[in-house]
């Protein structure tokens, strides 16, 4: 019987004299999915129609032949669609826009859920990014970060090019930063000043990591994700051939692709809000991540991980609902996630709580709270809170075999740094972390690259 792949076709109808600025609105939307990795989109130019205004648009009328009907056709993966479709509409304008469900019989060599592994370094990178001079100061440095998603800045010299990155560990260790970003944010502005007015004078050459590892533009995604495994690290620099910087691609960057079309051999259902995870569920040892098998003993893709429970780690941070304040500190500030899984008296997940909610609900002025968060101090006392009071609701859980993708998915949309894996009964079986997805990423791109049948090429080749 004929498989197929599961896709979703966009239909954008607009006129060929909208404009997005001073561009086609069609030309602005195929450059957006064009940047952004979309699989394909087709541009076709009407003889006739007539839209809102009941004006009928002709190339056999010369007066209005310049504004004939144009229809952009973009047919992607359905995940990939939900994340674009936002910036369309805006750039499509009062265009009508149109989707559907298709069946994909043929990609090329390729099958929907794999186009997005094919791509290049440009096609997945953040290329709106903030860079800082070699000469500004570290107080410039925490005022552009303050607020933001991510944690570090490449440092550029006068030319543009890439000499360093700056991030919060920087700031902290050589800076001198009485706080985290993370902690920093979660402040009033009131209980912010005195950190950033106490920051030392220094200058972003004086506290950068120099000379980072970059990758240029054309690399491979495949080549990317191994780099930034293998050198353990949380962003590349994209840089040309002559240094100069062109974007940056970090692991939400990458997860964002394993969430859009991560391979998968076998159905599997998570629970995404109530902390009791649904499906299929087979027995399977437990153990390191990475290191664990499915019940017949062996791996799928190669040897590549596929499902939660192959990538989950056991040894969870875990607090009870009703632990008191000193107890969740201790956890919280226990593993370098400085998070925690809140759990009910059936050991199921509830909410997760971090340093920067306990700060929130708690506030800077808490006598030796940022000290304790920053693991300086202990903290034998404190306000009278629980974890359940704290803890950010509602756990967004995975099941035991649920497939990567749905682990990425729930990273990525909900902005999530840790995900709890739960049993069939929906108690906690393990967590994945960002760095525990990456290890699976870069296993299952290199089991990808390998064709059918072929044999996996040595590292070193």
């Amino acid at each position: 019987m004929q498989q197929f792949s599961r896709g979703t076709r966009v239909e954008i109808y607009c006129g060929e004299t909208d404009k997005v600025g001073r561009t086609p609105a069609y030309q602005a939307i195929l450059e957006y999915l064009r940047a952004e990795g979309a699989a394909g989109a087709t541009v076709t130019r009407g003889i006739a129609g007539f839209g809102r205004a009941s004006l009928i648009h002709t190339a056999a009328i010369l007066r209005l032949s310049l504004d004939l009907p144009v229809v952009v056709t973009w047919i992607d993966a359905p995940e990939r669609v939900g994340r674009l479709l936002p910036r369309v509409r805006e750039l499509a304008g009062s265009g009508v826009i149109t989707i559907e469900d298709v069946g994909v019989a043929s990609y090329g060599e390729r099958t929907v859920g794999k186009m997005r592994f094919d791509l290049q370094v440009r096609d997945v990178m953040t290329r709106d990014v903030r860079s800082i001079m070699l000469d500004a100061t570290t107080g410039a440095a925490v005022e552009s970060l303050l607020g933001q998603p991510f944690r570090a800045l490449p440092v550029v010299d006068a030319d543009g090019r890439v000499v360093g990155v700056v991030s919060n560990g920087d700031l902290v260790t050589r800076g001198g930063l009485a706080a985290r970003l993370e902690l920093l944010g979660a402040m009033t502005g009131e209980d912010r000043g005195p950190y950033l007015q106490g920051l030392p004078k220094r200058t972003i050459a004086e506290v950068m990591t120099a000379n980072p590892v970059t990758v240029p533009p054309t690399a491979t995604l495949t080549e990317a994700t191994h780099l930034i495994v293998a050198q353990h690290l949380k962003r590349l620099p994209v840089a040309a051939a002559d240094g100069t910087l062109v974007g940056i691609l970090s692991r939400a960057d990458i997860l964002r692709a394993v969430a859009e079309a991560f391979p998968s051999n076998e159905p599997a259902v998570a629970g995404l809000s109530d902390g009791r995870a649904s499906g299929v569920l087979r027995d399977g040892g437990q153990g390191a991540p990475g290191g664990k098998r499915g019940s017949d003993g062996k791996r799928g893709m190669a040897g590549a991980p596929q499902a939660a429970r192959d990538v989950m780690r056991v040894d969870v941070p875990v607090v009870g609902v009703e632990a008191r304040l000193p107890e969740v500190v201790d956890v919280v500030c226990s593993t370098r996630l400085n998070r925690a899984v809140v759990v009910d008296g059936e050991r199921r997940p509830v909410g997760i709580v971090s340093d920067a909610a306990v700060l929130r609900a708690l506030g800077a002025s808490s006598g030796g709270l940022v000290g304790a968060l920053m693991g300086k101090v202990g903290l034998r006392e404190g306000p009278d809170r629980t974890a359940g009071e704290i803890m950010v609701t509602p756990a967004r859980v995975v099941a035991t075999d649920a497939p990567l993708a749905e682990v990425a998915l729930v990273m990525t949309e909900h902005g999530r740094k840790i995900v709890p894996v739960t049993e069939a009964d929906g108690r906690l079986a393990g967590i994945i972390d960002r760095a525990d997805l990456l290890r699976a990423t870069n296993a299952a791109l290199g089991a990808l690259a390998v064709p059918t049948g072929g044999v996996a090429p040595d590292e070193d080749d």
